[in-house]
């Protein structure tokens, strides 16, 4: 199990995270939504130890992260700006890496780059932007980690490479029990590959929960009534947003559906329509009521 507990971290005067708890069991991958500046690269350094937090703990089983080499030589994380040694050829990078963490595994470093057409003795800095974000994801790969930290790792991929790279992420961590966390702002790639979501917002965790029940707590109904219902009814399903149209009305709720399409019930519709939302239009709802960019 990889665990947070009450993370605060704070830069001079500005508070980047507060209280951020989180538990991520094998096999599990969880999706890290935030807005520009919401504390997700600086939350993902200080699981993998490399900054240490203002108070709380960050925990792998049970040992402590933080100046505990043992436990940070289990965790793996992409920045979203990939560094290598100068100069370096992806065979010389793979043995710098055998160095330093022995689960390191040189053969399955070969069999990554194969798969994804990578030529192991040219040098890296030739490579494109996107490329070098396939080199790092497969050095990263190799070592074979509990866990996998990824900082926006899939922009710069063509959408080829984008899908080959989740599905192979997803096996790893399924085959495995790895435990892996993707942060960005990519909504619909989160909802393809994640088991669970959360969405910080100003340091804050606002949402947290399993896909499905995040996905499905807000939702969309249509539905037409012979004659317009008074504004007052409409208000009264509390609707994060509401449009009309004629006598076609459209609201958006937070809740229960079953509870909300009885109360519809009560308007006598002509027809009456639930929609899903997409995890990409929950977002924006749910930081629209956090007031962000109003």
């Amino acid at each position: 199990m990889l665990k947070t507990v009450e993370i605060d971290k704070s830069f001079g005067r500005r508070q980047v995270l507060e209280g951020i708890s989180l538990e991520l069991e094998g096999g599990h991958i969880f999706g890290l939504l935030g807005t520009n500046g919401a504390g997700k690269s600086t939350l993902l350094r200080i699981i993998s130890g490399i900054l240490q937090a203002d108070r709380g703990e960050v925990y792998l089983g049970d040992q402590s992260v933080f100046e505990n080499p043992a436990a940070k030589a289990e965790i793996c994380y992409l920045s979203d700006d990939p560094t290598f040694l100068h100069a370096s050829t992806i065979q010389e990078m793979g043995a710098f890496q055998r160095a330093w963490y022995p689960t390191h595994d040189p053969e399955r470093l070969k069999e990554l780059c194969k798969r994804f057409d990578l030529p192991m003795e040219e040098k890296i800095s030739g490579f494109s932007k996107g490329t070098q974000k396939r080199v790092q994801v497969c050095l990263a790969l190799a070592r074979r980690p509990q866990a996998l930290l990824c900082d926006e790792t899939f922009d710069g991929l063509d959408p080829v490479m984008r899908e080959a790279f989740r599905k192979t992420i997803s096996e790893e961590t399924w085959d495995r029990g790895m435990m892996t966390i993707l942060a960005g702002h990519n909504q619909q790639e989160m909802e393809d590959i994640c088991d669970s979501v959360g969405f910080l917002h100003q340091g804050r965790l606002t949402t947290v929960g399993d896909m499905e029940s995040v996905v499905s707590g807000i939702f969309r109904v249509q539905f037409a009534t012979a004659e317009p219902i008074p504004e007052e009814e409409l208000q009264a399903l509390h609707p994060l947003r509401s449009q009309r149209q004629g006598r076609l009305c459209v609201v958006t709720l937070r809740g229960d559906q079953e509870t909300a399409l009885r109360k519809i019930a009560t308007f006598g519709p002509e027809f009456c329509e639930a929609l899903p939302l997409t995890l990409e239009e929950v977002f924006i709802l749910e930081m629209e009521e956090q007031g962000y960019a109003q």
